[in-house]
């Protein structure tokens, strides 16, 4: 018996835009771990977290609106 060999995908690469939105919460929350949470740090870093959920929340939107308009099959 004969197999055929199976047509593995390559592994998906990780999008630029998720991982822009990963750094940034993660230097969100390392500024807020590592340095003194007072004055300007602890507003760039709140602003890093906010950004970057506002930006997902963003994408999250336009998928559903994509998906929905989308011709079905």
């Amino acid at each position: 018996m004969e197999t055929r060999p199976s047509r593995a995908r390559p592994p998906p690469t990780v999008a630029w835009q998720f991982a822009g939105r990963a750094a940034a919460v993660i230097a969100g929350l390392t500024l807020l771990l590592i340095v003194d949470v007072r004055g300007v740090a602890f507003y760039v870093a709140w602003a890093l977290i906010v950004l970057a959920l506002l930006s997902e929340a963003a994408a999250t939107v336009v998928y559903w609106r994509r998906a929905r308009q989308a011709p079905q099959r």
